[in-house]
């Protein structure tokens, strides 16, 4: 008999700790969020010496700061040498008609490469001049594709937060160590002031709402 009752006990002992055990993975499983994708195409203009270090001068701080409030894995692809992509002429005063034609490119390349059109792949080009005098990228809120100059270091996380929902009017101006500094979609870009290499509380949020439709 009381063989037995160590058995039941044995039992739902085990049975509880695998409960413990099941549980919290079923329910992370159920709170994994989408990943972020981005496809970063190297214009042909970019020298080799100054492609070097280009994912931890213009995204790797970027993607730690996503990751850290959008609660999701981003993935970086570097596509350096695509035979129609890499020499897009992308210097132009109408920026309607560029992007048209960019995404037109894109739409080939998505097209080609069987990849699916939804609100967590996004496709840039990384150029080494400026669209135009006053233009370091472009893009639409909420879209997936966009052009960003290397000119300055916060032009690609500008615009790819520009197509995860972020806008002008939420940039901040910051005082951090010392200097003011400039949040990612700050509307212009003043050398005076320095980049604070993070989004706005205020974009992190918009950001957070658009990608919360896309889970």
């Amino acid at each position: 008999m009381y063989m037995k009752n160590d058995l039941k006990t044995l039992c739902a002992t085990f049975l509880v700790s695998l409960l413990c055990v099941l549980l919290p993975l079923s329910n992370s499983e159920a709170k994994e969020k989408r990943p972020l994708f981005f496809y970063i195409f190297m214009h042909e203009d970019i020298p080799a010496a100054e492609r070097t270090n280009i994912r931890a001068d213009y995204f790797s701080w970027m993607i730690k700061d996503l990751e850290s409030f959008t609660g999701r894995r981003v993935y970086l692809e570097i596509i350096e040498n695509h035979p129609t992509l890499k020499g897009f002429s992308y210097k132009t005063l109408d920026l309607n008609k560029g992007h048209e034609e960019w995404t037109r490119f894109v739409d080939r390349y998505m097209e080609e490469k069987n990849l699916p059109r939804n609100q967590t792949s996004k496709y840039l080009l990384l150029t080494r001049h400026k669209i135009n005098a006053d233009t370091y990228g472009y893009t639409s809120i909420g879209y997936y594709t966009a052009v960003a100059s290397i000119q300055t270091y916060t032009a690609a996380a500008h615009e790819i937060g520009h197509m995860l929902g972020g806008d002008h009017e939420h940039s901040e101006i910051l005082f951090r160590n010392g200097w003011w500094c400039e949040t990612n979609i700050t509307p212009s870009r003043e050398p005076i002031r320095a980049n604070c290499y993070i989004y706005s509380d205020k974009n992190k949020q918009v950001i957070t709402r658009h990608l919360d439709n896309y889970p």
